[in-house]
C-alpha cells in the first residue's frame, strides 16, 4: 500500500472504542478529560464527538469548538479565553464545549469551574501532559471529571485503519514506525515517516516537558530519553544515569535525573511499569521499567536499529496491554521475573489477570525453559499464563502455559 492510497487527507478515521467512552460519558454532569501523547488521534477524537452530535440533532450553534494550539488564541490570556467561548455560546439552551490543547492557557482550570458552575453545558477537554489532572484542577474539580486516556493506535486498530492484511509485512511495519495516526498517515514511505517521527518527538519536548519541568539542560533530557529507550524491558536506576551524565561531562544530579524521567512520562512519552512482589502483592521500591508509548518513537530515538526484535516485542506487548486497559507491573517472586503481570476490570466487574513471558522466539529447549521456569513460582496465583513470541510452531499448552503467537494474539486484546 503506497502513501497515496493509505492517506486520510481530511477524512477522519474512526477510533470506535474511544469514542464509545465519550458517548457513554455525554451529558452525565462530569467534566471529559482526555489524555495522551501528542498526535495519537485527541484532536480527531474531538471531530469524531462532534459529528456524533450533529447527528444526533444538535444544533452547530450548540456546539463550541476551540482548538488551542491554534495561532488564534497564541498567548491568550485566562479571561481572554473566557471571552472567546462566551462569545461563540448560544445566549439560551444546552450546548456543548469542545476544547483542545487546553493547557496551552494559563490558568484555564478557573474558566473550567466556571463555566461548568454558571452555564447549561457539557464540558470536553483534551491535553498532551499529565499536569492536566494535577493541581489545581484536581482541587476545584475533585470528583467531577471523567478520564479518558487515550493511545496510539493499537494493532488491532493499525490493521483496521490501513486495510492492510495481517501477516509479517504488515507487523513488520507497525514495529518499525509505530502507532501515530500522522505517522501511518505516511504509508511507506519511510523517509515521510521518520521525518514526521522526529518531528512530533521534538514538538513533545519543547512543549510538553520542557515548558512544565522548566529543563535547563536540554541536552541531558535527551541523553536520558535516548537511554530510556535503550534500555527498555531492562530495570532503570537513576544512578546509573546519573553516572553516565557525568562521564560524559553532564554533571545532573540525581534529584534532576529524576524530574528529567518524570517529565518525560507526564509528557506520555515513555510509560513506566513498576515491580510487584507476586507474593503478597507488594509494589517494590526503585529499578522500574520504562517503555516508550510508540515503538515510532523508540526506533526514532535508537537510529533505526535493526535485529533487536526481542526488546521490541517486549515493548510492544507492554504498550499494547496498557491500551486495553490493563494494569501492567513486572513480576518478581525470589530470584525470578515474570515481564509482565496485568490485572483490568471486566464490564461484569470481575477481575482478569494475566501474567505474559516475551520471547521472541522459544524454540531452543534452553530459552523455552527458561521462560517457563517463572511461572513454576506462581502456585495457587489465578490468571491466564502466557508466552509470547514471533514462533510459528512449538505453539499451544506447557505445564497450564500457553505458548502463542504475537501475530495472532495481539489483534485479540
Amino acid at each position: 500500500m503506497n502513501a497515496a492510497t493509505d492517506s486520510t487527507s481530511k477524512d477522519l478515521r474512526p477510533r470506535p472504542r474511544y469514542l464509545q467512552l465519550l458517548v457513554q460519558a455525554q451529558d452525565n454532569g462530569m467534566i471529559k478529560v482526555i489524555t495522551g501523547m501528542r498526535r495519537c488521534g485527541k484532536s480527531t477524537l474531538m471531530e469524531l464527538f462532534k459529528q456524533h452530535l450533529a447527528n444526533s440533532g444538535t444544533a452547530q450553534t450548540h456546539i463550541v469548538h476551540m482548538n488551542l494550539e491554534s495561532y488564534e488564541f497564541a498567548d491568550f490570556t485566562a479571561q481572554q479565553l473566557h471571552e472567546a467561548i462566551t462569545q461563540r455560546a448560544p445566549k439560551t439552551g444546552h450546548w456543548y464545549l469542545l476544547l483542545d490543547e487546553i493547557q496551552l492557557v494559563d490558568g484555564w482550570e478557573r474558566v473550567i469551574n466556571g463555566l461548568r458552575v454558571d452555564c447549561d453545558v457539557d464540558i470536553t477537554i483534551t491535553g498532551s501532559n499529565a499536569h492536566l489532572l494535577s493541581g489545581e484542577l484536581a482541587t476545584l474539580l475533585s470528583g467531577r471529571t471523567v478520564d479518558i486516556n487515550m493511545y496510539p493506535l493499537s494493532y488491532a486498530e493499525f490493521l483496521s485503519y490501513t486495510g492492510c492484511q495481517n501477516d509479517e509485512q504488515t507487523f513488520d511495519r507497525f514495529v518499525r514506525y509505530g502507532g501515530l495516526p500522522p505517522v501511518v498517515d505516511q504509508g511507506t514511505n519511510q523517509p515521510l515517516a521518520k521525518t514526521v517521527l522526529s518531528g512530533i518527538y521534538d514538538t513533545v519536548l519543547v512543549r510538553d516537558v520542557t515548558r512544565h519541568i522548566q529543563v535547563r539542560d536540554t541536552t541531558a533530557l535527551n541523553d536520558i530519553s535516548r537511554y530510556l529507550a535503550s534500555t527498555a524491558g531492562s530495570s532503570v536506576s537513576v544512578t546509573n544515569i546519573e553516572q553516565r551524565l557525568k562521564s560524559a561531562h553532564r554533571k545532573t544530579s540525581g534529584i534532576t535525573v529524576e524530574r528529567y524521567i518524570q517529565g518525560l512520562v507526564d509528557a506520555y512519552l515513555f510509560r513506566r511499569a513498576r515491580r510487584q512482589e507476586l507474593r503478597g502483592g507488594e509494589l517494590l521500591q526503585g529499578l522500574s521499567k520504562y517503555y516508550p508509548a510508540d515503538l515510532g518513537i523508540r526506533n526514532m530515538l535508537l537510529g533505526f536499529p535493526d535485529g533487536d526484535y526481542g526488546f521490541a516485542l517486549e515493548n510492544l506487548v507492554h504498550n499494547e496491554l496498557v491500551g486495553a486497559g490493563y494494569e501492567v507491573r513486572v513480576g518478581k517472586a525470589d530470584s525470578y521475573e515474570i515481564d509482565f503481570v496485568a490485572e483490568r476490570i471486566r464490564g461484569d466487574m470481575t477481575r482478569e489477570r494475566l501474567y505474559v513471558q516475551v520471547s521472541a522466539s522459544v524454540m531452543e529447549p534452553q530459552t523455552r525453559e527458561r521462560e517457563l521456569r517463572a511461572f513454576r513460582k506462581l502456585t495457587g496465583e489465578s490468571g491466564r499464563k502466557l508466552v509470547v513470541t514471533l514462533d510459528r510452531l512449538g505453539l499451544g499448552f506447557v505445564d497450564g502455559v500457553e505458548i502463542v503467537n504475537a501475530l495472532d494474539w495481539l489483534p485479540t486484546l
